[in-house]
């Protein structure tokens, strides 16, 4: 019973949306996750992090966490305050996790698919002949990111945007991903980690 259970699991879809938004004024990522067709909803809101400082004068970072079930019901709220301290310690162990974890992230990476990808960007100062110098440079740089991708990702669809403002200070970005795989690829990967994880342990 138990390895049907598993073996409908495996091949059970999972759609994961990232949306970053970025305006001055609501800039936050969104997470969404859906499965078992619908039945499990989560989505987790983290606003930007606001640069403050302590009493002391050591700079920090406040972090707000939101996670809600089925759109609307708060599951858990955190506040998080990260020193700079810490988060060169959290990219020390991030090279750290890139370096010796690159066969079960390559694995992860062969597994998803990127069913949409949209990349919009709408800026101006107000210099307009520089407006225009950076909105080419912005498309090459966001053109040379998606190559990258593609090269490592399957991609179905990608829709990128410049739009430029004239005469006009702005800057507003958003970043929507969805990407589709499925519960099994992630049991795998789950256990690729641990083995790694066990093996550099011994």
């Amino acid at each position: 019973m138990l390895i049907i259970v598993f073996s409908i699991l495996f091949f059970v879809p999972i759609t994961i949306s990232i949306k970053i938004l970025k305006d001055g004024t609501n800039d936050k990522v969104i997470l969404k996750i859906k499965t078992l067709f619908g039945l499990f909803n989560y989505k987790i809101e983290i606003p930007f992090v606001d640069l403050d400082m302590k009493k002391n004068g050591i700079p920090f970072l406040k972090l707000n966490t939101e996670v809600k079930k089925n759109e609307d019901e708060l599951i858990e709220e955190n506040k998080t305050m990260v020193t700079f301290e810490e988060i060169k310690k959290i990219v020390k162990k991030a090279k750290y996790f890139l370096k010796y974890y690159t066969s079960p992230i390559k694995y992860v990476l062969e597994k998803m698919k990127i069913s949409d990808f949209l990349w919009t960007t709408e800026f101006g100062i107000e210099n307009a002949a520089v407006t225009g110098l950076l909105s080419g440079i912005l498309w090459a740089a966001k053109s040379q990111l998606i190559t990258i991708m593609r090269n490592n990702i399957t991609c179905s669809k990608v829709t990128l945007k410049v739009i430029p403002k004239f005469n006009k200070e702005s800057f507003k970005t958003t970043i929507h991903c969805i990407i589709n795989t499925k519960i099994g690829y992630i049991i795998i990967a789950t256990i690729k980690f641990g083995y790694t994880f066990i093996r550099k342990r011994w």
